[in-house]
């Protein structure tokens, strides 16, 4: 039997409404959801914004054993503005719904999703009322649960009761409370920190500073002011852009300088919680990667694990089943805090679906291999010329050492940018692995560094 592989990134319940959203934005969403392809097998059918291109599918069907995966897209070409998949791809006569009708009777046995939401349960009420399969397992999705479980404002809501220590700061819907909020947040210092209450990879974190930085961890933008008065307070949002409401709140916190952003996830199952990893996230300034090592779960304080444990548990009773990752930091002299929950597939997922289909979880687990992701690398070569460099100067991953370099992710368009999974036996090799690569593709990489590696 086949699965359905639903790359669904982007959508309403992870994200504001696609009007709002930027081009490059619905871009890097195109991009991501490619990565979906790795949880595919066999003769399993991808379904993603844009396409996936025929080099790229043959690449990743030879390195997963020979498998014959099916893609299938809602846009035919790579458009500026690529949306995420909607109940509009389901309407009579659209590309993703003839598709869908000429697949065999009783064909698809069950639909993997980005996220459980309101679109992937009408796709698999549309086959036939298919599971919808989320942490290798039958679930009955729970769209209110998922919604609950990627929006940072109710997070802010749970997670004090439950003995999770979280940053100072306020949930606003309004003009004014922002505006007021951030005067109060910089009477005690000088960076604030404005997050969107739905978003990721740090696109919906906004910075406002009184002194001019080239970057904010975690942010993709920042604005100065010169004085923090509630005129300048209102031009420094207005500049930014944000509108708070109801429906899309906004959160103002103090912004702490992280020493430390790690991922604590879980597979959430009807009668279990378990931890499957913890991976370092890298930032470039917004969300560039993360690594998996053993070693950080062991270096995790264990009540910081135990409180991460509890939203675990408190998921798990509220009706959310499948992937959930719980984002903490350690700032400059305060203890770890919780930042978020994320209830889906997102950047361990991809990690761990590369290192599953190279056979190489075990190893991870053991701490015998250390895998790192690097995402959105701008490389101005097409795909199979890539390819052709790495194994040319013998980066590409050789199974036999189960060391080297994984091209995960095509990119956008056929010339990247690219993610990258680079595999080896510490930190220090994958370090030096990424070097290597960084070397070369000089001249053909217009690349900036992270200082966080």
């Amino acid at each position: 039997m086949t699965a359905l592989i639903l790359g669904n990134v982007g959508c309403d319940s992870m994200a504001p409404s696609a009007p709002l959203l930027s081009n490059n934005y619905l871009q890097k969403n195109a991009a991501e959801a490619k990565r979906m392809i790795w949880l595919a097998k066999n003769d399993d059918i991808l379904i993603t914004p844009t396409p996936v291109s025929r080099p790229f599918l043959d690449y990743v069907n030879t390195l997963k054993g020979g498998s014959n995966i099916v893609s299938l897209t809602t846009s035919a070409t790579s458009t500026k503005r690529p949306l995420p998949i909607s109940k509009n791809d389901l309407e009579a006569g659209s590309p993703l719904s003839k598709s869908l009708s000429l697949l065999a009777p009783n064909r698809v046995s069950c639909l993997e999703p980005y996220i459980a939401d309101e679109v992937s349960i009408c796709i698999a009420g549309l086959l036939g009322d298919v599971p919808v399969t989320f942490s290798n397992q039958n679930v009955r999705a729970s769209p209110e649960a998922t919604r609950r479980f990627n929006d940072k404002a109710k997070f802010r809501e749970f997670a004090p009761d439950l003995g999770v220590p979280i940053a100072n700061g306020s949930v606003c819907v309004n003009a004014q409370e922002v505006v007021d909020a951030v005067f109060s947040a910089l009477s005690v210092s000088d960076k604030v920190i404005l997050k969107v209450a739905r978003h990721s990879g740090g696109d919906g974190n906004f910075v406002i500073s009184k002194s001019i930085e080239r970057s904010f961890q975690g942010a993709t933008r920042a604005v100065c002011i010169r004085e923090a008065d509630a005129s300048s307070i209102r031009a420094g949002v207005h500049e930014i852009g944000l509108i708070a409401t109801e429906n899309e709140p906004v959160i103002v916190e103090a912004y702490s300088e992280n020493e430390s952003s790690v991922g604590v996830h879980f597979d959430i199952g009807r009668d279990r919680v378990e931890l499957v990893g913890v991976a370092s996230i890298l930032f470039n300034p917004g969300y560039g990667g993360a690594y998996w090592d053993k070693s950080l779960v062991d270096e995790l304080p264990k009540n910081v694990l135990a409180w991460c444990q509890s939203l675990g548990n408190y998921a798990r009773e509220a009706g959310y089943f499948g992937p959930l990752s719980v984002d903490i930091v350690k700032a400059k002299g305060v203890e770890f805090f919780a930042c978020e929950v994320n209830g889906r597939h997102g950047g361990f997922s991809s990690i761990r679906a590369v290192s599953n289909s190279l056979g190489l979880e075990p190893d991870i687990k053991n701490g015998e291999r250390v895998v790192l992701s690097r995402t959105a690398i701008p490389i101005g070569i097409r795909f199979p010329d890539l390819i052709d460099l790495l194994e040319k100067t013998q980066l590409h991953y050789n199974s036999a050492a189960k060391r080297g370099v994984v091209v995960m992710v095509e990119g956008y368009e056929d010339n990247g940018p690219f993610d990258f999974v680079i595999v080896g036996r510490d930190l220090g090799d994958v370090r030096g692995i990424e070097s290597d690569l960084i070397e070369l593709a000089v001249g053909n990489i217009e690349y900036h560094s992270s200082p966080g590696l």
